[in-house]
């Protein structure tokens, strides 16, 4: 009776909340169930046959969790996600309301959850998980973490929960931790040509040697079992061919795959949610790509092609401490037509003391995405903090 009641009130409260704030609906309502009964998450997926696998770290958790979820279900199986990287209680809460009967249960097989670090330590020890995927240990949101090694903790904490994990051999933050349950390694080959240098949290100690199961090589994914297997994909930047070695790796913990299947897949990728996504808003083309931190920020900026113009960098409310915009380096860019955001007037300093041009700063994010797009060019594209992206996209109709 107490799910039902949650479950009611929950999607009513989501109901309310997206006619009036359509592309809405995730805090509140998740809240408001998960008060009513607790219980609710945890149930709706203990009762999935499949079980729980749970993605977490500094970065990649999105890309990896939708390159799982897609490997899952062109192998026929029903995925409960979080599409909208709602990755901290309310908001997994949330997805159970959109996705449930008024029963709060589930018509899927498996789930697949991206959590964060800090909400998936305390959640992990509540759930069943069948697969831990650990991505990566950055500095970033020091503000919030205020010292790498609490991330290392709560990645552990994540990991020890599960039945097996599947973790990043080249983090030497994740290689030394130690588990007494399977681990399963993903990684970049030691011969691939210009492997960058490591961008992990600094860390002084020795780097355990852990086996690899699946690596990322000259244009492909080469798994390590009974024998040698390599796929092709389409064209990754190297982070993204990480993400993805690190799903296939889960998959095979996960299920006897179909080579075929995997191929195919992997041969038709299609852009993540906000990460380098082409996306038509008012009959123009606009590229969007999330940045979350300093090496995200790093990415992608060093990704921008000379013809991506308009440029527009938006830097929103979630960016609590503005300094780490000053561990970017931005000499590739030469000018950005507009600054948009909650703190845009931080990201504009930082871009004039880096000699970069900026055309216009326009706080309101609104008012920012509208004067984007009616400027001339072929090539749009935006780089935007979380907090931005989501304000924009619903501006323009594109949220979930």
């Amino acid at each position: 009776m107490r799910a039902i009641l949650a479950v009611l009130i929950g999607k009513f409260l989501r109901f309310l909340v997206r006619l009036v704030r359509p592309g809405g609906g995730s805090a509140l309502p998740g809240v408001v169930a998960n008060k009513l009964d607790p219980n609710l998450l945890s149930n709706a997926l203990r009762a999935l046959d499949h079980g729980l696998v749970v993605v977490s770290g500094s970065a990649g958790k999105s890309s990896t969790t939708s390159y799982l979820v897609t490997l899952l279900e062109t192998h026929g199986l029903r995925v409960f996600t979080n599409s909208s990287t709602a990755n901290i209680r309310q908001g997994l809460v949330a997805s159970v309301l959109k996705q449930s009967n008024w029963r709060g249960q589930l018509d899927c097989d498996i789930a697949v959850l991206e959590l964060d670090e800090g909400h998936g330590a305390v959640l992990a020890r509540e759930l069943e998980v069948r697969l831990a995927v650990l991505t990566n240990v950055l500095s970033d949101q020091l503000d919030r973490f205020s010292d790498p090694d609490d991330v290392i903790a709560m990645l552990k904490q994540i990991g020890s929960a599960a039945k097996a994990v599947v973790l990043n051999v080249d983090d030497k933050n994740l290689a030394q931790l130690e588990f007494e349950i399977p681990v399963f390694g993903f990684g970049v080959s030691r011969g691939t040509v210009n492997t960058p240098k490591a961008v992990y949290a600094l860390n002084f100690g020795s780097h355990p040697t852990i086996p690899v199961f699946a690596e990322v090589g000259h244009g492909g994914i080469v798994l390590h079992s009974e024998a040698e297997t390599r796929f092709e994909t389409t064209s990754l930047p190297e982070h993204q061919a990480l993400n993805l070695s690190a799903a296939v790796a889960a998959l095979y913990q996960l299920i006897e795959p179909s080579e075929s299947i995997i191929r195919a897949v992997l041969m038709e990728l299609k852009p993540v949610f906000a990460r380098n996504e082409r996306v038509e808003v008012a009959g123009v083309d606009v590229t969007i790509r999330l940045v979350q931190n300093p090496t995200s920020f790093q990415l992608n900026l060093d990704e921008l092609l000379p013809d991506q113009t308009p440029l527009m960098f938006m830097a929103g409310r979630d960016i609590h401490d503005p300094s780490w915009l000053w561990t970017v380096d931005f000499s590739r860019v030469k000018r950005v037509d507009i600054v948009g955001g909650f703190n845009a007037h931080e990201l504009s300093l930082r871009l004039a003391f880096a000699g970069v041009e900026v055309g216009a700063v326009i706080q309101d994010a609104s008012a920012a995405a509208d004067s984007f797009l009616a400027l001339s060019g072929t090539g749009h594209t935006v780089l935007f903090s979380a907090d931005a992206m989501r304000r924009v996209r619903r501006h323009w109709g594109l949220a979930k």
